[in-house]
């Protein structure tokens, strides 16, 4: 039977980036226009197909499974065309492949690329994607070099927004459907003497990301400003958590490596209604070592449970980020204004405020949340319009661990 192509990866194009292509044995040799030679996994190539038979994993109708490709399956003849590569095997089932999707995994040997997030510090004022409220509601291309900005520093700032409660959830839900919590769907922090979470006090808070106590914490937030007392402090302290924790894996070798393998604890209890307790390393690391993502609050950590020979190394290693998180070097700092929006990447990017004089003002900011695979699923969804070579970049993942 033959291959319908579903994915838009694996579409056939105009162009040949590969010259021939040759079974042998276990591998398929690919030949690339480039020059340069890779090669395939014989079996790989087999479960790559996605024919009517075979079925189709980007919609999850799949029939094929990799039980079915036993180790011995050969290709009995390969043909390259203009931009299309036919295989038929050795039980007389034929497959079409994108020649362009073939290529990118023969060259790369490890399919797409991995997308290499932007680090900052303080030097963030000029390099902060700015987007306005009404370009991003009404025009979908500015709301994709808004997401990109996102996936470029984990943060992003919406002008023009109206300090109106009902625009929070209206230009949040752009970005991805927004998650509920125990504190609501979108939550108001405003300044008050009865303040049940940190955020509704006046004191100044470290930089750290939110709900750090829960299995999974909020993948973006939006702190939408409806009133600031602008001149009054409260001014917001954002830390970009893959920035500190490069920082520490140059200079403090030993204690990185403490916050990536060992258990932290954080917890939080409102009694009678909820208790939410999670250990997790603070830094995230892929199979390959990247730095994926960082949940840290110094407000929520638990008694931690280590051995005596490990205890104090951990309290050194939460002590030194710490340290770096409130440098100043390593902070942007902004005045939030009526009528902006923060949105950022609440596993990579750190948040806190400075202290401010509540007889001044009330302060008052709107929260939601949304996780991040529906912000990713945004991307890459308007990436397939607006920038195709983009789409299928790898991006991190988060605090996972």
């Amino acid at each position: 039977m033959l291959d319908t192509p579903k994915h838009p990866s694996r579409h056939s194009t105009s162009t040949t980036p590969i010259r021939a292509m040759r079974a042998e044995g276990q591998r398929v040799v690919v030949d690339l226009a480039d020059g340069r030679t890779g090669k395939l996994s014989t079996r790989w190539l087999r479960l790559a197909c996605e024919c009517d038979a075979c079925g189709d994993t980007v919609s999850g109708k799949r029939w094929l499974t990799p039980a079915d490709i036993g180790a011995s399956v050969r290709a009995s003849s390969i043909n390259v065309t203009a931009g299309e590569v036919g295989v038929v095997w050795d039980d007389g089932h034929v497959s079409h492949y994108g020649a362009e999707f073939l290529a990118g995994h023969a060259g790369a040997g490890s399919g797409p690329a991995r997308f290499q997030p932007q680090l900052w510090s303080s030097d963030l004022t000029a390099r902060l994607g700015r987007f306005s409220f009404d370009a991003v509601v009404e025009d979908d291309e500015m709301l994709f070099h808004s997401l990109r900005a996102l996936r470029n520093h984990g943060i992003a700032m919406l002008t023009g927004v109206p300090a109106e409660t009902e625009a929070t959830a209206r230009v949040a839900g752009r970005y991805g459907p927004i998650r509920e919590t125990s504190y609501g769907k979108v939550f108001d922090l405003i300044s008050r003497p009865d303040a049940r979470v940190a955020g509704e006090t006046a004191r100044a808070q470290i930089p750290h990301t939110d709900e750090s106590f829960r299995y999974a914490p909020p993948g973006f937030i939006f702190f939408h400003a409806i009133r600031t007392g602008a001149g009054s402090g409260g001014t917001s302290l954002m830390v970009d958590g893959f920035h500190v924790a490069a920082l520490m894996r140059t200079q403090t070798p030993e204690l990185f490596d403490l916050l990536t393998r060992h258990g932290v604890t954080f917890h939080r209890e409102h009694a009678g209604e909820v208790f939410f307790s999670a250990e997790a390393h603070v830094i995230s690391l892929d199979a390959t070592g990247v730095v994926t993502g960082v949940r840290y609050n110094d407000r929520c950590l638990a008694p931690q449970t280590a051995s005596e020979d490990e205890i104090d190394g951990v309290i050194e290693a939460l002590a030194e980020l710490t340290r770096l998180i409130c440098d100043p070097q390593n902070q942007f700092q902004h005045q939030l204004q009526p009528g902006e929006v923060l949105v950022f990447d609440n596993q990579r990017v750190m948040h806190g405020r400075s202290a401010f004089d509540p007889t001044l003002a009330v302060r008052h900011l709107r929260s939601c949340n949304i996780d991040r695979d529906g912000v990713h699923s945004a991307f890459r969804t308007l990436a397939r319009r607006f920038a195709p070579e983009e789409a299928e970049t790898v991006l991190y993942q988060g605090a996972i661990f």
